[in-house]
């Protein structure tokens, strides 16, 4: 194949991959297109040179081959004498192509040989060269993150503006007493007093550049799923352990007044600490506590608590409960018991605490997590000089406050 048809075929390469995705060419882009046209004029006029050296040297060719049924013309020469040639120089800018030129009454400039996948290259025959597009696999393969499930165990509501005023009652003293026939009644006092509790914002964002957003559509789907859940897993945190007087929500497990209950009384067996807390929150908040929120390694070391003969107290891996065998299904298979602590339902979660050692025990109407509206996941291109750079932001933000309405309907376990 000539050299100036292969950098013609280039620029007009440049053109078709603009014209595919609906746009006119860069300034870079022009340039460089225009460079391989004036090397493609030159490369043609060097190859009609190069056949003149050879024809008075005594008739050899520099290696160019002339096909003497076009008059002794060069391939070069064909291709820079051609319409198509012309019509690119006097066209640039918009959609061209040389078309078919021909150097021969049998054959077009072209590969010959069987095309194949494999390695290979013009001229030697085997027409290689093409190389195999990849097979890509939909979606994406995403990072996996731990369960949310804190903010279900908590009441939830609608918050209509900035902050969420709640009233507590402060002392209730009762006078009731049993009162003769038209004695006086005596009258018991009641004080009141109100609570606000901001709404705070939890937000992240990413910065990705529009051809991925338009190339790969499935990214954009996976990126907001993967902020939302960026989101979530902060908001937990926040509930269980935020700072106040920031711009965090503040946390249950910080200046709430939670009751903290030291399990060194009981040490070694952290199932027996943890019901103490409980009954313990049974007899000051008189609440009934419904759920029990423990670290991994805390429920490891509960779940596999065994008796004096090494039997597991919460049975094995084949059996139903201490002591009462196993436990079959209708269809035959042995299952193992449902997991719980003294009736309770258990929660295990890295959030409660970065190690082990910390556990809560709570009642559902103990509080409250208000929301101001769900979840808003929003790109733009309008940030800085995003839009000159064919950036977009992506963002994913949420706003929500959390109402402590009894500080003793929770208590702090510290497991030892």
């Amino acid at each position: 194949m000539s050299a100036a048809l292969r950098l013609a075929q280039e620029a007009q390469a440049i053109f078709e991959a603009a014209d595919k995705k609906n746009r006119a060419l860069t300034a870079d882009e022009r340039n460089y297109v225009e460079d391989l046209l004036e090397r493609a004029r030159e490369q043609g006029a060097a190859e009609k040179k190069m056949d003149e050296i050879g024809r008075q040297l005594g008739g050899g060719k520099l290696g160019v081959s002339k096909d003497q049924s076009f008059g002794g013309q060069t391939p070069g020469e064909r291709f820079v004498q051609s319409e198509g040639y012309k019509s690119i120089l006097t066209g640039r800018g918009e959609r061209w192509s040389t078309g078919l030129i021909e150097v021969s009454n049998q054959v077009a400039l072209g590969m010959k040989g069987t095309l194949l996948e494999g390695p290979g290259s013009p001229g030697s025959g085997t027409g290689g060269g093409w190389l195999a597009a990849p097979q890509v696999v939909p979606g994406m393969v995403d990072k996996l993150f731990q369960p949310l499930t804190f903010e279900s165990l908590l009441l939830s509501g609608v918050a209509t503006g900035n902050t969420v005023r709640y009233g507590v009652e402060g002392t209730a003293t009762s006078a009731a007493a049993g009162v003769a026939e038209g004695g006086v009644k005596p009258e018991s006092t009641l004080a009141f007093s109100t609570v606000d509790e901001p709404i705070k914002k939890i937000a992240t964002s990413l910065t990705i550049s529009d051809e991925l957003l338009e190339d790969a559509p499935a990214v954009q789907q996976f990126v907001n799923n993967q902020l939302g859940v960026f989101v979530r897993i902060e908001s937990e945190r926040q509930l269980l352990r935020g700072t106040s007087g920031g711009n965090e929500v503040q946390g249950l497990l910080t200046s709430r007044n939670v009751p903290v209950y030291a399990g060194g009384t009981a040490a070694g067996n952290k199932a027996v600490q943890l019901f103490k807390a409980m009954n313990g929150m049974r007899g000051s908040a008189f609440l009934e506590p419904d759920w029990i929120v423990l670290h991994p390694g805390d429920y490891e070391d509960i779940r596999l608590l065994t008796d004096t003969a090494g039997q597991l107290l919460g049975g094995g891996p084949f059996l139903g409960q201490y002591g009462n065998g196993p436990s079959v299904q209708a269809s035959g298979q042995v299952t193992g018991a449902s997991d719980g602590l003294w009736g309770k339902r258990v929660y295990v979660t890295s959030a409660i605490g970065a190690t082990k050692g910390t556990a809560l025990v709570g009642s559902t109407e103990a509080a409250q997590v208000w929301s101001r509206g769900g979840l808003r996941i929003e790109a733009t291109n309008s940030h800085a000089s995003n839009f000159v750079l064919n950036l977009s932001v992506i963002r994913a933000e949420r706003r929500l406050g959390l109402a402590c309405y009894r500080s003793n309907g929770f208590v702090e376990v510290r497991l030892a």
